[in-house]
């Protein structure tokens, strides 16, 4: 039986779902009763080949990890720390993930994963799957179409890519990568070459393009769910469709109406509440909320409908609108 560490990147600062996360690690967001960051840790919990975890992290949000780990009893589990406090001193991801690999010595094979990612597919399944190919894996998903050139779109015959294009203008498929993977030992000395040579440390995307000319690289296609929760809209959407229950924590609640919605640490009078995440320190009165991300505002007779709403600006009013 093959053996394994695992590496979890979470060392971005979601600049795109600020302001919920200007002051909060993304993979620490609530998905259900559990961070987001949980559900891959409990899958990788019941592997028995992988024998260690490594959380990577920036410098910012190392404590909120330290405390999350504390808490929690993972064995074997560890964070390793870029020496970053902001966007613009990240090393990118693949950049972070050479780090980690000349750090910890590690030869392969090595799964790597997206610490901000939903699968429903069991780990147990992909691992197989590589051990039967013994070549580095990606996972595949199809999206809709419309949404496929935001992601490394993929050319696949019989589970080998044949052509990986990281977000094209005209996609010609709807397969697509998500942040999941297995390298093999030839695919971990391709990847320090790869970074050696001077090229693009930052999406897995530009390596994998780079990596298929050189090896072989096989698809593990899976149905069922997956959320990359990148931006506000997606956060919103893959709590709906994942928990689509409430989630009432450390609130108040009088004379409201609540739906599919969390509510953190805040006070709800006189109010209906649907498909909404309420965040700390938030008091709504007299409102209809649907749709909608609230973070530290306090909201009076008003209606509000697929917007994100805080006392802290966007970092990009791009994402503002949920509908």
């Amino acid at each position: 039986m093959v053996q394994m560490k695992a590496v979890i990147l979470a060392g971005g600062y979601a600049t795109r779902l600020w302001p919920l996360t200007k002051n909060r690690a993304k993979p620490l967001l609530p998905l259900g009763k559990k961070p987001i960051i949980e559900h891959i840790l409990e899958e990788i919990k019941k592997e028995k080949r992988i024998h260690e975890t490594i959380i990577s992290a920036n410098k910012k949000f190392e404590p909120d990890f330290e405390d999350y780990l504390s808490k929690n009893s993972y064995e074997n589990t560890k964070i390793t720390v870029e020496d970053t406090n902001k966007e613009k001193e990240k090393p990118g991801a693949i950049g972070a993930l050479s780090q980690i690999i000349k750090e910890e010595d590690i030869s392969g094979p090595l799964l790597v994963a997206a610490g901000d990612n939903y699968i429903s597919f069991n780990i147990s399944d992909f691992l197989d799957f590589y051990e039967k190919k013994q070549n580095s894996c990606l996972a595949a998903y199809k999206v809709p179409i419309e949404e496929a050139s935001q992601y490394g779109v993929l050319n696949v015959k019989d589970t080998e890519v044949k052509e990986f294009k990281e977000k094209p203008e005209e996609p010609e498929s709807n397969l697509v990568s998500i942040a999941f993977y297995v390298f093999s030992e030839k695919g971990i000395k391709s990847l320090k070459e790869y970074i050696k040579s001077g090229k693009n440390p930052d999406s897995p995307g530009y390596f994998i393009e780079w990596l298929i000319k050189n090896e072989k690289v096989n698809a593990f296609s899976f149905d069922g769910k997956w959320f990359d929760i990148g931006t506000p809209r997606g956060y919103l959407k893959a709590y709906k469709s994942i928990v689509g229950e409430n989630r009432i924590i450390d609130s108040e609640v009088k004379n409201s109406k609540v739906e599919k919605s969390l509510i953190k640490s805040s006070n709800v009078i006189d109010s209906e509440i649907k498909n909404s995440l309420i965040f700390e320190e938030t008091k709504i009165e007299n409102c209809k909320i649907k749709n909608t991300i609230i973070d530290n505002k306090n909201l009076s007779n008003k209606k509000i409908k697929n917007q994100i709403v805080s006392k802290t600006k966007p970092k990009n009013k791009k994402f503002t609108n949920l509908e």
